[in-house]
């Protein structure tokens, strides 16, 4: 009789499906085991098409990484020369390579981060799980649990990873985690910024559970990098239905994780930063004022800001404003949501002797403005508004 075991470990093999993979399993030195993320998430049936795929070997992983990228003209990329761990990038796959670390597969699983993570396939003639600490069990019940404490800080960046898996899989940090990760959270400060940067990326792009803010309060991960601490981010979805908003909740929640100078302190381009700074006035000026009180002038301002990224500020609107503003946004010709000047530079230039420079740019956002409220429906309307305003500011021209 064919036990439990072989049968899931027949079953990942299969989900895992290697006839896919750009290498062939004959091109692996003996010994070596698939494990993390892949192994995780085929036992949780999560794989993507193309999973990322983590390999230990007994032997030099920079050196077989590099021949092996000859054999099948992949991207060599050397992560780690210290611990010797290398990458191949081919066709949309990531196969990373590490040496196996201490005298056995065991040693190095025992090294990992979470137990869930701590979960190898024996790549061998008949493919065998191997899971030393109780992964598996981990997975059944939804909980996330270090292997040891010392493990979290020999690598920091574990640390704000608990937090991530918690959001991507919709698991619960068991207690004693919570207290390792709230205990060690000032060491994160020893991590490089870009590694910080992949973590909260993929926090922000999960979906979040209730008790993923609550965590997050409680644990403080990254209240280095939030200056402002704000009290007034508080988005109350329960569920985004709408894939505007779900693609919007990623600025929303970066808003929430992290200030202007921690974005940029943490490598975030300009445009990131600039981004998310528009999105946090609004949503503060609304949040004091309320929608209500805004000007004309301080509306239209809004739209031009945050044409692009309205839905992130939706989410943080009161229930009565979503659909409303939701279907608007949705709406390409809506004037007021998607701003923009009736008449082009050329035609104004033209019409008016006016020539290229600020005062043109003033008309074109005067035009913008008055028709985003109304006050013309037909292009010589707009004419007659140019002139007009042209007249009055400009009247020597």
């Amino acid at each position: 009789m064919i036990s439990k075991d072989t049968l899931l470990s027949n079953d990942l093999f299969g989900d895992l499906n290697p006839k896919d993979w750009p290498i062939s399993l004959a091109d692996l030195p003996p010994g070596s085991a698939l494990v993390g993320g892949s192994v995780r998430d085929g036992l949780l049936n999560k794989l993507d098409q193309k999973p990322d795929l983590d390999f230990v070997i007994p032997t030099n992983a920079i050196k077989f990484s590099e021949n092996l990228s000859k054999n099948i003209n992949a991207t060599f990329i050397k992560l780690d020369e210290k611990r010797d761990i290398a990458r191949l990038v081919i066709n949309g796959w990531t196969l990373d390579f590490a040496r196996q670390v201490g005298q056995n597969l065991q040693d190095d699983l025992l090294r990992r981060d979470f137990r869930i993570n701590a979960i190898a396939l024996k790549l061998k003639d008949q493919p065998e799980i191997f899971d030393p600490i109780g992964g598996i069990e981990d997975l059944k019940t939804k909980k996330i649990v270090a292997i040891s404490e010392k493990n979290l800080i020999d690598d920091p960046l574990r640390i704000l990873r608990g937090f991530r898996l918690m959001c991507e899989l919709d698991f619960d940090l068991e207690k004693k985690t919570k207290r390792f990760l709230k205990k060690n959270v000032d060491k994160l400060s020893n991590v490089a910024p870009e590694r910080m940067k992949m973590e909260i990326i993929k926090i922000a792009h999960s979906k979040w559970n209730s008790s993923v803010w609550k965590t997050y309060l409680e644990l403080q991960l990254l209240n280095r990098w939030n200056e402002d601490k704000p009290s007034f981010v508080e988005l109350k979805r329960k569920e985004i239905l709408s894939k505007e908003l779900l693609l919007g909740s990623f600025l929303a929640k970066l808003i929430f994780l992290l200030g202007d100078e921690g974005l940029a302190s943490l490598t975030f381009s300009k445009s990131e930063i600039k981004r998310c700074k528009n999105l946090r006035f609004w949503v503060e000026k609304i949040n004091n004022l309320g929608l209500d009180a805004l000007s004309e002038d301080e509306r239209f301002q809004l739209h031009i800001d945050l044409e692009k990224d309205l839905p992130s500020l939706i989410l943080f609107l009161k229930n009565e404003n979503i659909s409303a503003w939701l279907k608007r946004w949705k709406d390409p010709s809506d004037p007021l949501f998607h701003p923009s000047c009736p008449l082009d530079g050329y035609l104004l230039q033209k019409a008016l002797k006016i020539p290229p420079g600020p005062l043109l740019g003033d008309l074109m956002r005067h035009l913008s403005r008055e028709k985003a409220f109304g006050r013309f429906f037909t292009n010589q309307e707009a004419l007659e508004v140019a002139r007009k305003w042209t007249l009055e500011n400009a009247p020597f021209l």
